[in-house]
């Protein structure tokens, strides 16, 4: 009688996400106006962070930490760099937030209903509405 097969490990989901930021109090704070996460607890690691629940279990993970890459230069469209996508029921919302706040940010250039920011630490976010 021959084994079964092992299974192929597969990946079952996103577990979370992490960006580094300069302050993570202004980070919390700016995130929390954005996209109205709520903060989950986060073992103390041996340095500043915050962690926040996207969706679904799954959270951002705020980290100060010095960061080696580059502010200038990038994209003003972060659809043109990388970028975490979240998907949303709409964007009208975040774009009315993101205009309260006078924020910046761009629409899809392929018309689709998704809109592009990015952090005060320039880390790049994408709002994507499939209908």
């Amino acid at each position: 009688m021959t084994e079964p097969a092992a299974a192929t490990p597969r990946i079952e989901a996103i577990d979370h996400v992490s960006v580094l930021v300069a302050d993570v109090a202004a980070a919390v704070a700016f995130y929390q106006a954005v996209l109205d996460l709520p903060r989950v607890a986060r073992p103390d690691l041996g340095f500043p962070g915050a962690w926040l629940n996207l969706a679904n279990g799954v959270d951002l993970h705020l980290l100060q930490l010095p960061n080696l890459d580059p502010r200038e230069g990038r994209p003003a469209h972060g659809g043109r760099d990388r970028h975490v996508a979240l998907r949303v029921a709409a964007t009208a919302p975040f774009a009315a937030r993101l205009t309260v706040m006078n924020w910046p940010f761009t629409r899809s250039y392929s018309g689709r209903d998704a809109l592009f920011f990015r952090d005060e630490d320039g880390n790049a976010w994408e709002l994507t509405a499939r209908n």
